[in-house]
């Protein structure tokens, strides 16, 4: 083996050295290393690349095949055997034996070169050895890539990523300081709501006053009256008036009653409906979960039900405020999942619920919080979870222990809350 060329990549850039072997037509093996490690080797005929390897899972032709769907793992596998065997090229034997046409092989091996260029350039660093000559078994290849239209490709994916990257970072940056510097329009509470929660403030009101507010509202009314003889107040006797309705359940829950089914037909003209009502939903069902264990925890189910059901609302205000931008969905959700909690703590304040629920959903991601009930976290924590695998994944074992509860009270808690969940939205 005969050494022809070495440097540092950090002083001699890799396309370059690739395009002076283009310009001399030369035939040899460039192999980039990292301190001991190798890298990727090209080999090239006359300034063309001919093949390609890298002992980096992922980084493999046959592996590429293999996800282009070119070939199945085993004919991949079996293919790269035999041909070693044979004493011949891995892409000579693939068409030679009709495995592959040399057009499809063509593309694939493209993606591979493009793949191995951006990752040797993205890191400006290691060594570069070029020696000659070729070994046999890469010889009389079927394929050839031109090493300038390669790095033409590669530098161009490149530049789009990085100005894509420099887009969605001041998109996120804009997104995120519209919300540290609260510049959002929070949701407003709808009017009857807001009648209500005042009345529920004011220690002189009585069933009497709620129940003269709600009789303006006769679909209201009849909703109330559904929601109260469905399965998850489970009492006996048929609720068949306004006024029964408030005496039986009280004026706290029927102020949830009529949260629930105000909040889920919250619109937003910034957030498209299906979103919109993807996170009602869920919220709901969390609400009713919540509600249910905290009757079996002895927990304050009327707080709970809620907390749970304003727990995700500052997500709908996120999505508003980042209608504006490009940001791609996976960096979106880490947005919604790192602010949503503080966001839908501000939206109960400005409501005017009590300091204990804004707290609840301030931190009801926050387990072993000491400001407020841990037990009253762990309970919407196991609510999520329960809601989020459809009571269909492990439970965190210290939370269902803390809150004494067994995983056939929760699945029964579950099934009520659904049934109720479903009946409502038949509304």
């Amino acid at each position: 083996m005969a050494v022809l060329f070495q440097a540092e990549l950090v002083f001699m850039p890799l396309h370059d050295i690739l395009q002076w072997i283009d310009m001399n037509r030369m035939s040899c093996v460039v192999a980039i290393r990292h301190g001991e490690e190798e890298e990727m080797t090209f080999f090239m005929e006359s300034g063309r690349i001919i093949y390609a390897t890298s002992p980096k899972p992922g980084r493999r032709l046959g592996e590429f095949l293999v996800r282009s769907g070119a070939l199945t793992g085993p004919q991949s596998f079996t293919s790269l055997n035999e041909s070693r065997k044979a004493n011949t090229s891995f892409t000579r034997y693939l068409v030679e034996h009709e495995m592959i046409t040399s057009q499809e092989l063509t593309t694939v091996f493209a993606q591979l070169i493009e793949t191995l260029l951006i990752d040797v350039f993205s890191n400006k660093s290691g060594s570069v050895l070029v020696t000659s000559p070729l070994p046999d078994a890469v010889l009389e290849g079927p394929i050839q890539i031109e090493t300038g239209r390669a790095i033409f490709d590669a530098v161009r994916v490149m530049d789009e990523r990085e100005r894509d990257t420099r887009k969605r970072d001041e998109a996120i940056e804009a997104v995120s300081h519209r919300l540290y510097s609260e510049n959002f329009q929070l949701p407003v509470m709808p009017g009857v709501m807001t009648q209500l929660v005042a009345l529920l403030a004011d220690e002189k009101s009585s069933f009497h006053d709620m129940a003269k507010l709600i009789m303006t509202d006769q679909v209201l009314i009849s909703n109330i009256l559904k929601i109260a003889n469905s399965s998850f107040y489970g009492g006996s006797g048929q609720v068949d008036s306004l006024q029964f309705a408030i005496v039986r359940l009280g004026m706290r829950e029927i102020v949830n009653i009529v949260t629930a089914l105000q909040i889920c037909s919250l619109k937003s003209k910034d957030v498209p409906q299906e979103q919109m009502q993807a996170i009602l939903d869920y919220s709901l069902k969390v609400a009713f979960v919540a509600s249910g264990l905290a009757r079996e925890c002895r927990l304050d189910s009327e707080e709970a039900f809620l907390g749970g059901l304003l727990l995700d609302l500052g997500k709908t205000v996120i999505l508003s405020v980042a209608k504006d931008y490009r940001i791609e969905q996976a960096l979106l959700d880490e947005l919604l999942t790192a602010r949503h909690a503080e966001i839908g703590a501000m939206i109960a304040q400005k409501w005017n619920y009590p300091e204990t629920i804004q707290k609840l959903i301030r931190y009801h991601h926050n387990h072993g919080f000491g400001g407020i009930s841990n037990q009253m976290i762990d309970l919407f924590q196991v609510a999520d979870q329960v809601v989020l695998t459809n009571a269909d994944g492990e439970l965190d074992a210290d939370q269902m222990l803390s809150l004494n509860l067994s995983y056939e009270t929760v699945l029964d808690a579950y099934s009520r809350a659904m049934d109720t969940f479903d009946q409502i939205k038949s509304l």
